[in-house]
């Protein structure tokens, strides 16, 4: 200690610091003891913090092996939802009519075995015609969906609402376009459905609306439809929009009009 205060004072240093061996865990100046303490205590961290991170790597393999076999399991569930029914030899179905602006339609959904929708199918004109044909496309992709497991709920969201240039009844019975038809049929069907699982449940309340007639209605049809087919003959003064500038059109002289750009169907 001597030395280092006559060493200290003879390069001016104003101070001087003495620490006494291994009083610090790193130093300067070390002995060889108390280095290969010092380097013992490291290697003794390095191992444990190895041992810390080797165990959190085997944790998240083995989280990361748990992720993949459940992705695995659910996505074979989701084949199996999508993977289209076979069809059954016998279903049941109904049949309702309705009103559209390019005439009369008629929509038959048939249920499986367990009440559930399975196939839709569609008439509109003559057969071998355009409309007939678009209809016919339109029936196959809903019974398609259907049969792929997609939910008659998430179809008729698709369709309701569509407009056209043309329409057909007035307010509440209002017809936009013949996918709306067709989104009208579907929702009374789940309508006329939850009404039959009231009944059978027992529950109270309005009554459910009559089941719709299985085949093609009679030429009066069902009171709903009557009732359809009177909003169809009010609404001969307004037919849809001009496809030209979006403005109401009505019927005049035999022919559809425009008030606003004159445009006629009739040329």
């Amino acid at each position: 200690v001597e030395k280092i205060y006559r060493y200290a004072y003879k390069l001016g240093c104003k101070g001087v610091t003495v620490y006494r061996d291994g009083a610090r865990e790193m130093q300067v100046l070390s002995t060889g003891s108390t280095a290969k303490k010092v380097q013992e205590q490291a290697a003794g961290l390095g191992k444990d913090a190895l041992a810390e991170a080797l165990g959190r790597i085997a944790e998240l393999e083995a989280e990361l092996a748990r992720t993949r076999d459940k992705l695995h399991d659910a996505e074979a569930e989701n084949l199996q939802r999508r993977a289209k029914r076979s069809r059954p030899d016998l279903l049941k179905g109904a049949t309702r009519r309705v009103e559209t602006p390019l005439g009369t339609m008629y929509v038959n959904i048939t249920e499986d075995d367990k009440g559930q929708p399975f196939e839709v199918f569609i008439s509109l004109g003559k057969a071998g015609g355009a409309l007939m044909a678009d209809v016919e496309a339109i029936g196959r992709l809903i019974s398609l969906a259907l049969r792929s497991g997609i939910p008659l709920r998430e179809v008729y969201r698709q369709l309701r609402g569509i407009s056209s240039d043309r329409v057909v009844g007035l307010g509440p019975n209002k017809v936009l376009s013949v996918p709306d038809a067709i989104g009208i049929a579907i929702e009374k069907w789940m309508q006329e459905k939850q009404g039959i699982q009231q009944d059978l449940l027992g529950s109270v309340g309005a009554p459910a609306p009559a089941p719709a007639q299985a085949g093609i209605p009679g030429p009066e049809g069902t009171a709903g439809e009557r009732g359809g087919a009177g909003g169809a003959g009010a609404a001969q003064d307004f037919i849809g929009a001009c496809p030209d500038c979006g403005s109401q059109l009505a019927f005049i002289e035999g022919c559809a009009k425009c008030h606003v750009c004159g445009f006629s169907e009739c040329g």
